[in-house]
């Protein structure tokens, strides 16, 4: 990919993942269906997924189903975590991450 085609690609991929935190900021659990972020980006939702699929390498986030039907931000794990009063935990790894 050189040129055009990866501004392109790069483009896609930063309206995706900006798209994902948007709509994961008004979310309450912070999780998005994949099918949400499709419709509201007028894509097509295997596009919406491998792009979703690079920011779980990159540690965005995580699929919560094998059919990779929902992505869930790392903050949102974290609000769940808190909100199941695991705050304990959430804590932990967050000091483990800053060391």
């Amino acid at each position: 990919m050189y040129g055009k085609y990866e501004r392109d690609y790069i483009a896609r991929h930063e309206r995706i993942r900006n798209k994902l935190m948007e709509l994961a900021k008004k979310s309450e659990g912070a999780c998005v269906p994949v099918a949400k972020i499709a419709t509201a980006l007028g894509m097509d939702q295997r596009t919406v997924r491998a792009h979703l699929s690079i920011l779980e390498v990159d540690n965005a986030g995580v699929f919560v189903n094998p059919e990779k039907k929902e992505f869930c931000t790392k903050e949102g794990i974290n609000l769940l975590a808190k909100r199941l009063g695991l705050k304990g935990i959430v804590d932990e790894q967050e000091e483990e991450a800053k060391d």
